[in-house]
């Protein structure tokens, strides 16, 4: 899970890959933030309701999708707990990724305000659309569909068990940080440019 403001949306971008140049053509070029969104081949939806009683909120859980909430105005209460500590619900309608979870609030509650943003991974149990101290309130929100199989390299020949495994541009970005190796597919080419180098 992640809570941030919109601005720093780019300082995830190994963990939600994609969404930083969305963010740059919207900010920098003047894109429009939807289809900055779409062009990067995100399912974007556009949200507008009314916070809610407790006793008309679910948890839901997605299992192989991101869900990034982005707040453009008003503000709500979500919670947040794994979805092992709920009883399994109904899958989402229309084949879509995910299913309702049964139980009333709990975990941690989350205030997710204009300017910010919230990402919940899969199997982390989400329960939008809560009153912020007790006052009903209204939310527009984009919430983002970042498909965590999209860029999964099935080739990957690295043999290491690895959160990061075969998706190639989180794999590179983690390997570029300061006192990491390069990845497992570039030590043979990175070691003849190397030994190129050093004869030159």
């Amino acid at each position: 899970m992640i809570l941030d403001t919109i601005d720093r949306l780019n300082c995830y971008r190994s963990a939600l890959p994609g969404l930083d140049k969305a963010m740059f053509a919207h900010e920098k070029r003047g894109a429009e933030l939807v289809e900055a969104l779409e062009a990067q081949g995100f399912e974007v939806r556009d949200k507008s309701y009314d916070t809610r009683e407790d006793s008309q909120r679910k948890f839901e859980e997605h299992f192989h999708t991101v869900d990034v909430m982005i707040c453009l105005e008003g503000e709500e209460i979500i919670h947040v707990c794994p979805a092992e500590e709920l009883d399994a619900g109904d899958t989402l309608p229309d084949g879509q990724d995910g299913r309702k979870l049964l139980g009333g609030p709990q975990g941690l509650p989350l205030h997710l305000k204009a300017g910010h943003f919230a990402a919940f991974f899969p199997g982390e149990a989400h329960m939008v659309g809560g009153h912020v101290q007790g006052r009903k309130g209204h939310v527009h929100k984009l919430v983002v569909k970042v498909d965590v199989s999209r860029d999964i390299n099935p080739d990957c020949p690295c043999t290491a068990d690895c959160v990061r495994h075969g998706a190639c541009s989180e794999c590179v970005v983690w390997h570029r940080q300061p006192h990491n190796s390069l990845p497992a597919c570039l030590r043979e080419k990175g070691k003849i440019l190397v030994e190129r180098a050093l004869k030159a």
